[in-house]
């Protein structure tokens, strides 16, 4: 699990470099042919993470119930996000992967609730679930590197 959680770390920290080196502007920016934005992409990873290990496994998670609403499966961006918006979610990258790691450590995750997601993967473990974050993430990531060119 070690790989998958490296992985997932570095992804992170590419989300963070388009956080931290594109304008607020940029990462708001929907071009023409999108639906969606370079924030919204990054923000939709964390939380599809939260939904899929901590959500699943009957705990709490560790994003707001806003950002839930707003970047989970499904939504779209319905207005601009501020620079304090972004920092705190640039901020969260980090502090809910630190606290994934550490519950992981203590087996948190030992009763995740079977789940098919909408590419047919069944996720009924912390470790098949880890592994589609990664194959999510990189869609994602895929979708930020495209968006980066138009904005």
């Amino acid at each position: 699990m070690q790989s998958q959680l490296d992985i997932q770390l570095h992804n992170r920290k590419i989300f963070h470099h388009y956080l931290k080196h594109f304008s607020l502007e940029q990462l708001n920016k929907i071009p023409e042919g999108f639906n969606n934005n370079i924030l919204w992409n990054i923000a939709h990873t964390m939380v599809t993470h939260q939904l899929l290990t901590y959500k699943r496994a009957g705990l709490a998670m560790n994003v707001p119930d806003e950002w839930v609403a707003a970047f989970a499966k499904g939504s779209k961006p319905e207005r601009d996000f501020t620079a304090e918006e972004v920092k705190a979610i640039d901020a969260a990258l980090f502090s809910t992967y630190e606290k994934f790691e550490e519950d992981l450590a203590q087996g948190r995750f030992a009763a995740i609730k079977p789940y098919t997601t909408s590419t047919n993967m069944v996720l009924d473990s912390v470790e098949t679930t880890q592994n589609f974050i990664l194959f999510h993430d990189g869609i994602h990531l895929g979708s930020v590197l495209a968006l980066a060119k138009l904005v």
